[in-house]
C-alpha cells in the first residue's frame, strides 16, 4: 500500500460556519496525503520500530528543523517520506511543537505545511534505505517531547488504519458526502468538549484529526476560533482511564443530539439541539474539481477538521488519539 491510486483524485472541500459567521474549509487533498503517508509507513515497520534507522531519521529531522530546512514548497517537495513521518508524529503534539519552534523562533510562522504528495515516487518505495551520516546543524535543537516514544505510540493508531476501510480503498473514488460527514462528526465532537475533562472520539474523528494538525498554523487558527483555545493531543494514557471516558463521551453524544457513537450526527438535529447557540457545521456545496498531482493548494487547510480515534482526553478542549488541553 505504498501510494494512493492512480487516478485524478477529486478536490473536495468541507466548508464549516461558526455560530460567529467564521468560515473554514478543508481539503479531502490533504486527507488523501495523510494517508498516502500512512500506506507508506506500513510498509516499512523498521519506521515505527526501535532501532538504527528510526533514530537516524529522528536526528536528521532534528538538523533540518533547526536549520528551517522543512520551510518552503520546495523544501518540502523533496523530503524523505521518513522524514515527513517524524514530523507529522511531532505535529500531532501542537502545543510542544509550537513550544519547539517559538523557542528557535520566537517571532516566526510556525513551519506549514504547503506540499501535498498524492502518491509517492516510484524511487520511495520498496527500496533499501542508505543511512548516511547526519550533517551536524549550527543550532542544536532538542525537542521537548520524546520523538521516538512518540512514533512508538502510533503503532496502535497504525494497526486500527490497517483493519479500517480506507487503508485499502480507492482515493479517488471517495464521495463529497462521505468527506463531508466526516468533518462534521469532528465538528460535532469538539462541541461536546467541556473545560477540564476528557472526552474519546473514533477512529474516523481521528483520522481527520491527525490530517488537520499537520497544518499547525491552519489548526491553531481553527482551534481558536471554534473553541477558544488551542486543543492539545496526548497521546499517552492509560488504557483504563480512556475505557472510562469513551463511554462518558458516547453517553454525552447521545444525550446532546441523541445519535449513538460512531453514528454520523445528521446536520439537521445540529439546528435542533441544546448546543445549537455554540454549532459549527458544513455550509454549501462542496467544488468538486480535480488534481492529477501534488501542489501548495492540494492540501489546503484552512479551518476545522481533526480527531481521534481510540483515545483521548481533554484538559480544557477537544479528545484525541490521547488526550488535548488548552494552551
Amino acid at each position: 500500500m505504498g501510494c494512493s491510486h492512480s487516478l485524478s483524485i477529486p478536490h473536495h472541500y468541507a466548508h464549516i460556519r461558526t455560530k460567529e459567521e467564521k468560515t473554514f474549509k478543508f481539503s479531502y487533498l490533504a486527507l488523501v496525503d495523510h494517508i498516502v503517508l500512512l500506506r507508506q509507513v506500513v510498509a516499512h515497520p523498521e519506521m515505527n520500530q526501535p532501532g538504527e534507522t528510526l533514530n537516524y531519521f529522528i536526528k536528521d529531522y532534528c538538523r533540518r528543523f533547526a536549520s528551517r530546512g522543512i520551510r518552503t514548497k520546495r523544501q518540502q517537495r523533496r523530503l524523505p517520506w521518513q522524514i515527513e513521518w517524524i514530523w507529522h508524529v511531532h505535529r500531532l503534539h501542537p502545543v510542544e511543537y509550537h513550544t519547539d519552534f517559538s523557542t528557535l523562533w520566537s517571532n516566526d510562522e510556525l513551519f506549514d505545511k504547503k506540499y501535498t504528495r498524492l502518491r509517492l515516487r516510484k524511487h520511495n518505495r520498496n527500496h533499501a534505505i542508505r543511512l548516511a551520516k547526519v550533517k551536524s546543524s549550527s543550532t542544536k535543537f532538542i525537542p521537548s517531547l520524546d520523538l521516538e516514544s512518540a512514533v512508538l505510540r502510533q503503532r496502535d493508531f497504525l494497526e486500527k488504519f490497517k483493519q479500517h476501510t480506507i487503508y485499502s480503498s480507492n482515493l479517488s473514488q471517495y464521495s463529497q458526502n462521505a468527506f463531508e460527514q466526516m468533518v462534521q462528526n469532528y465538528i460535532s465532537f469538539l462541541k461536546l468538549a467541556r473545560e477540564g475533562e476528557m472526552i474519546v472520539p473514533t477512529f474516523d474523528i481521528d483520522l481527520i484529526w491527525h490530517t488537520h494538525m499537520r497544518f499547525p498554523s491552519s489548526y491553531r487558527k481553527a482551534c481558536i476560533a471554534l473553541c477558544g483555545f488551542v486543543l492539545n493531543h496526548n497521546d499517552a494514557i492509560e488504557v483504563d482511564t480512556l475505557k472510562d471516558a469513551y463511554e462518558k463521551t458516547a453517553d454525552r453524544l447521545m444525550h446532546t443530539y441523541n445519535v449513538s457513537y460512531g453514528k454520523d450526527v445528521p446536520v439537521d438535529r445540529l439546528r435542533e439541539t441544546q448546543y445549537i447557540s455554540s454549532c459549527a457545521i458544513i455550509v454549501a456545496p462542496i467544488s468538486t474539481n480535480s488534481c492529477d498531482g501534488a501542489g501548495g493548494d492540494c492540501g489546503d487547510v484552512g479551518g476545522c477538521g481533526g480527531g481521534c480515534g481510540g483515545g483521548g482526553g481533554c484538559g480544557g478542549g477537544c479528545g484525541g488519539c490521547g488526550g488535548c488541553g488548552g494552551d
